[in-house]
């Protein structure tokens, strides 16, 4: 009887090193997902700059993807199509139009006043992304903010 209610207290105690295990894990697959969204978001903003004020064209943004998996083959996940969907990325989401939308739907406290919303600058937006409206974009991760 003694040596049941050992295995039934060990059984316990190995189930909750595997729940800490979990939920870990989980918390850095959350952590991982946010950086990824972070760094889509700047490399997004900096390549849409580039072929918004002309200085870049399509050929350059293939010769980006090019050059990183050149030199830089431990880097996965820039394609010149993964490169580009990261412009998307961006440009949908610094959007007057998403900035409306947000506004419409969460002004009951949610987000700060536009005063405090997205401005034009990158780093202040970041700030922003990563206080309440970049709350609601790493619900998900980034392939599916993308559309097919």
């Amino acid at each position: 009887m003694e040596s049941k209610n050992i295995i039934h207290s060990q059984e316990h105690q190995f189930g909750e090193v595997v729940d800490i295990i979990l939920q870990h894990r989980s918390r850095a697959s959350k952590a991982v997902n946010e950086e990824m969204l972070l760094t889509a978001w700047s490399v997004g903003s900096y390549v849409s700059g580039k072929l918004k004020s002309e200085e870049w064209g399509s050929k350059v943004v293939t010769q980006l993807s090019e050059y990183i998996r050149s030199h830089r083959p431990d880097l996965k996940g820039y394609s010149r199509s993964s490169i580009y969907n990261m412009v998307m990325f961006y440009d949908k989401y610094s959007s007057e139009a998403f900035r409306n939308t947000v506004q419409q739907f969460f002004s009951n406290g949610i987000v700060q006043p536009k005063t405090a919303q997205l401005t034009e600058s990158d780093k202040e937006f970041v700030q922003t992304m990563s206080g309440q409206i970049f709350n609601i974009l790493k619900m998900t991760s980034l392939s599916n903010h993308i559309l097919p």
